[in-house]
């Protein structure tokens, strides 16, 4: 009976430690997964916060940001359109190019700094025809003119008055043109043109802006305003003989009605 009453002592004992046991495991294991699911659940929490403040930001942005296709055309924002801008200036440039005729200006426009000789056919004039030119234009019959001259301001003149005495004439105007850049240009008739001796003289060229081309100018600017020295149609180098004695200034050119 004792022996017994040990025996089930014992198995009590063992079932109790048992239970102890088991009861403690199930405990850690509730432990482990509240634990578990604890850091779970904060790090959703935390991914879920972030989530959230990058769509308020989007949602900040897309308030500040203006729809164009939700605006009525009085609402749309006033953008500059570059490419428009600089194709209309293009096509204005253009249209100026066409369209311009740039009236010589009257600089000390003075007929009493030139010397006529009537006895060689050279009379200083007012008041005859006057004639406009494009800037372009303008450098060029500079140019034709400065590598044509000899010697000074009037036998500048007297070749700007040639060019201009052609531009007056029917016959040569019919020929050549009615102004003094198509005259000057005309096949045939200016040797520095054709040539090519008369770029030193355009802007950039190595003699623009010398004496010779501001001489030239004078005279031309002059020549266009009215003021001419004498009413030939041609003129050849000095050194040219046979062809006329008339002539403004020793050893400059001389000057003729062909």
């Amino acid at each position: 009976m004792k022996k017994k009453l040990i025996y089930l002592l014992i198995i009590g004992v063992q079932l109790l430690i048992v239970g102890f046991f088991v009861g403690t495991s199930f405990n850690v294991d509730e432990t482990l997964e509240e634990y578990v699911s604890t850091v779970h659940n904060e790090n959703l929490n935390k991914i879920a916060t972030s989530v959230s403040l990058l769509f308020e930001d989007a949602e900040e942005d897309l308030e500040e940001t203006v729809i164009i296709e939700d605006l009525t055309p009085q609402e749309l924002p006033a953008v500059p359109v570059i490419n428009n801008d600089l194709e209309k200036i293009n096509v204005k440039k253009e249209e100026a190019k066409k369209d311009e005729v740039v009236t010589t200006p009257l600089v000390s426009v003075d007929a009493s700094k030139y010397t006529g000789n009537e006895a060689m056919g050279f009379k200083v004039t007012e008041g005859n025809k006057t004639y406009s030119l494009s800037d372009y234009e303008f450098d060029v019959v500079v140019a034709v003119v400065a590598g044509e001259f000899d010697k000074n301001l009037d036998d500048a003149l007297a070749v700007v008055s040639v060019i201009l005495n052609r531009c007056d004439s029917d016959k040569w105007r019919s020929w050549a043109g009615d102004t003094p850049y198509k005259q000057v240009i005309r096949q045939g008739q200016f040797e520095v043109y054709f040539a090519g001796m008369y770029l030193k003289y355009m802007p950039g060229g190595s003699e623009y802006g010398t004496s010779k081309y501001n001489i030239a100018k004078q005279a031309l600017i002059d020549g266009m305003n009215g003021i001419r020295n004498n009413q030939y149609l041609g003129f050849r180098a000095w050194w040219v003989t046979g062809y006329s004695s008339k002539y403004i200034v020793n050893g400059g050119n001389r000057y003729g009605y062909n």
